[in-house]
């Protein structure tokens, strides 16, 4: 959790410190000036060392700082990592790149623009500030930035380890549905499989808590037949909204297949499941 929000609006940003030159070996490298975007593959001696690719999870990603010496480190972290980057200062140089990468890094220049810009290109992973700050003063400012997440540079030689943290943690549902018995017996099954789960009655509690970037879910289990707004008409709002586009919405209802099929396509929604299998699954593991 992001330490408690201080008062001190405008000197939010003071937190993080302005550029200093990397210390180390990385001020014996340079990427040179990133005015396009630029592809790093890791070496072969590189990958079979101490990387995240040894370990078999190496992600692609993107990194946009308006500081040159911040999208440098970075960048040189994560290549010797194991990862494969791409940087640039300008987010539009990353769009044709979007829809295939994991995470977003960012530096709080480029927080508000390069997220938006790139999830409208079909980014659909998490969006990170990155800064070479105490951990505290960075997360701080992601939570008031509405990101996923943040980053610190520093250490750079064990920046894979936190990146995997900062992916890591435990991925939000929302479970939206009339019915607090199906609510319950769908909780008991995700928080037993590692799931944070949050549970609204309607579409409107529902919207509180997805406004919130501190509550805003991964993914919402969504009952088609609500009071109220129906699903149907709460998933377009959820995917005609830039804010909430990259959320996955899974229709979980005692709706005929065939509707729900017809609802997915016509709502944008991610896909369905049936009410009735999910009860059926509990009746027989707990008859």
């Amino acid at each position: 959790m992001p330490p408690a929000r201080s008062p001190a609006q405008g000197s939010l940003h003071a937190r993080l410190p302005a550029d200093r030159p990397p210390s180390g070996d990385y001020r014996r490298r340079s990427y040179g000036r990133a005015s396009s975007a630029i592809v790093r593959t890791v070496p072969t001696s590189v990958r079979e060392g101490d990387s995240a690719a040894g370990r078999g999870t190496s992600l692609k990603v993107l990194i946009c700082c308006e500081s040159e010496i911040v999208l440098r480190m970075t960048g040189m972290a994560l290549e010797a990592a194991g990862h494969r980057v791409l940087l640039d200062r300008e987010p539009a140089r990353l769009a044709g790149e979007a829809a295939s990468a994991s995470v977003l890094l960012v530096d709080a220049a480029r927080a508000r623009q390069a997220p938006a810009l790139l999830r409208d290109r079909g980014f659909r992973g998490k969006a990170l500030l990155v800064a070479d700050a105490s951990p505290d003063d960075i997360a701080f400012v992601a939570a008031d930035l509405q990101l996923d997440g943040s980053l610190a540079i520093s250490p750079p030689d064990e920046i894979g380890k936190r990146l995997t943290a900062a992916l890591g943690a435990r991925r939000r549902i929302l479970i939206v549905d009339d019915s607090e018995i199906v609510a319950r017996l769908l909780r008991e099954e995700l928080e037993a499989k590692g799931f944070e789960i949050q549970y609204a009655p309607d579409a409107e509690r529902a919207t509180s808590i997805i406004l919130k970037r501190q509550t805003r879910p991964d993914l919402i289990l969504l009952d088609i037949n609500m009071p109220k707004v129906d699903g149907a008409q709460f998933c377009r709002f959820l995917k005609k909204n830039e804010m909430f586009r990259s959320i996955k919405v899974i229709f979980c209802s005692g709706e005929d297949k065939d509707r729900m099929r017809r609802l997915v396509a016509e709502c944008g929604a991610d896909g369905f499941i049936s009410k009735d299998e999910v009860l059926g699954k509990w009746i027989v593991d707990h008859g």
